[in-house]
């Protein structure tokens, strides 16, 4: 057999294991100028554009004030609403709050996150602030001030560098910035949290008599220009300079994404989510290329006298990664064989009896762009004992030499034609 038919079985099987897509979304046409997507499970980032450029961020913003506000408090502590709401900008996004209003936290979390109320983020930085600071009377400048410290303490621990945080709700404001892989990680954080994820997934929410109803159109069912059935949550966020923007999860076939839109258009941020992350489900997928137990191919045993064996070799262990379209077109395959295993003939590879079932006889190295990126065992699926020639052979030839030995000792010497006692008698 040859080595090339190796190859072409082990990708034969590998191809039966899981098909490809035949389609895939193509984010080359997003108009958002910068995006980011990640996959949550394996942490792998599946597309970026200008993932690190700093981007007025708008009211996504609002995930690190919500995540902040659960870490801080329980769900069922009562927040007043005090005035520190009259600080929000000329035309924000409210969710109605007025000054003594009274609501939960988990109320709170709400507001923030269903109308995007820059109301709801004010009131849940003095309460944070307070807290942190431990006077309950702070005054609000300062309390706000401490809150937003802790957003960018916070940020950092969650590895969002490149952002810098100096309000609560996000309104336009010089200098305070992020960065679409940075809102990709501080998603990735809150979404971790039970009530966070359950709360930025709700489509609507009574509270005392006013509905807030969920900014995200991806949630909307009524919404069929902009629904996606496998939307989770997570942020909008619109302002002048920001542009509209989104902060996106998804769950579907087993996988989790997080996606982020930043600095798009009113008419294309839902198209651009969309087909984000439709090519992070479509054009990217969980590969199995080796399973374990599963055949590879069979190989000759030498054998003596003629006689035919073979052996199954079998994959040790499974292999499978999440990969590109292209990344799955440029796998090979490479095999390396146990010294003292491997009998190279002229016609193929073959293997040296005896063989344990469970043995190792190699490894079958997973290649991609030239870098080894998974290695497995190959075993023996099932024992090869030695031919009984051989231990006839084993048995006999050890006596054979002896007497060989003996009879040699035991035979007198030749004599020389030449030697005295050669001699004719006259």
């Amino acid at each position: 057999m040859k080595r090339g038919r190796f190859f072409i079985s082990v990708l034969a099987v590998a191809i039966l294991l899981l098909a490809r897509p035949a389609t895939a979304a193509d984010p080359g046409q997003l108009s958002a100028e910068g995006a980011f997507l990640l996959d949550v499970a394996s942490g792998k980032v599946l597309y970026e554009k200008n993932a690190d450029k700093p981007f007025p961020p708008a009211s996504t913003t609002k995930i690190l004030t919500a995540l902040l506000l659960v870490e801080s408090a329980d769900l069922r502590e009562v927040v007043r609403v005090g005035e520190e709401i009259n600080k929000i900008g000329p035309s924000s996004s409210v969710a109605k709050l007025k000054v003594g209003d009274r609501l939960t936290v988990a109320e709170l979390v709400y507001a923030l996150f269903l109308p995007s109320g820059n109301d709801a983020a004010y009131t849940a930085a003095v309460f944070v602030g307070r807290r942190l600071s431990g006077f309950e009377e702070m005054d609000i400048e300062k309390a706000v001030a401490a809150f937003v410290d802790r957003m960018n303490s916070r940020a950092r621990e969650l590895g969002a560098v490149n952002s810098y945080f100096l309000v609560p709700d996000g309104y336009d404001t010089p200098g305070h910035l992020s960065t679409p892989r940075d809102l990709g990680l501080l998603a990735l954080a809150a979404s971790r949290n039970d009530f966070l994820r359950q709360a930025a997934g709700t489509a609507q929410y009574y509270w005392q008599g006013i509905c807030w109803t969920n900014t995200n159109r991806l949630l909307q069912q009524n919404r069929p220009e902009a629904y996606y059935p496998w939307a989770t949550g997570f942020k909008t966020g619109y302002t002048a300079q920001a542009g509209h923007c989104l902060v996106a999860t998804a769950r579907g076939g087993g996988r989790e994404l997080v996606g982020v839109i930043l600095k798009s258009s009113q008419e294309r941020r839902w198209q651009d989510a969309r087909w984000l992350l439709e090519y992070g489900f479509n054009h990217w997928q969980e590969y199995q290329v080796l399973a374990a137990g599963r055949q590879i191919f069979t190989v000759p045993v030498t054998a003596l006298f003629g006689q035919a064996k073979s052996v199954q070799l079998v994959a040790g262990s499974s292999w499978a990664e999440l990969l590109s379209l292209e990344q799955i077109g440029g796998l090979r395959l490479e095999f390396k064989w146990k010294r003292g295993i491997v009998d190279r003939r002229q016609d193929g590879l073959a293997l040296k009896a005896p063989l344990r079932l469970g043995q190792v006889v190699g490894s079958a190295q997973v290649i991609l762009e030239g870098e080894i990126v998974g290695e497995v065992a190959v075993i023996a699926a099932h024992g090869v004992g030695v031919p009984r020639e051989w231990f006839i052979l084993g048995a006999v030839l050890p006596i054979v030499t002896v007497l060989v030995l003996i009879a040699r000792r035991r035979r007198p010497p030749a004599r020389r034609a030449n030697s005295p006692g050669a001699r004719s008698r006259l």
